[in-house]
């Protein structure tokens, strides 16, 4: 009987301190693996929310351009579309209007070339959305 309750307060059943440190340093890998990677989604997901914004505002301007007369398309008119389609302080607008054909002599002013830039910046990296467009005068 003796025997038996010495061999209780012996027993060796419980958690001594090296197993719960090791668990949680187990832990703690495992938790900043899965936060890196939850970051990286999160991160992949607003990059391709913004593109898609970039791009559907781009299709917006473009089509405005389109609609607008030949003598109105000049490289003025980002700001008016920052404000026409209530784009973002976030993103850069910028609009190149160059004539067709400018270094030949005697050429008509028939076309212009537009040049539509939309870019953001998240955490010090610049993403660009470039699209050219001829923009040809309705005779």
């Amino acid at each position: 009987m003796k025997k038996n309750i010495m061999f209780k307060f012996k027993s060796e059943k419980g958690f001594t301190m090296q197993d719960l440190m090791i668990a949680a340093f187990i832990i703690v890998i495992l938790i900043a693996i899965i936060s890196s990677m939850v970051y990286s989604v999160y991160r992949t997901n607003l990059e391709m929310d913004l593109t898609a914004r970039m791009s559907m505002y781009a299709v917006q301007i473009l089509e405005d351009i389109d609609k607008i007369a030949y003598e109105e398309v000049n490289s003025s008119l980002a700001s008016k579309y920052v404000e026409q389609f209530s784009i973002p302080s976030g993103f850069y607008v910028e609009i190149e209007v160059s004539k067709y054909g400018e270094d030949v002599e005697n050429i008509q002013d028939v076309m212009k070339i537009v040049k539509l830039t939309i870019s953001y910046t998240l955490q010090g990296e610049t993403e660009e959305f470039v699209v050219q467009r001829l923009k040809i005068k309705e005779l």
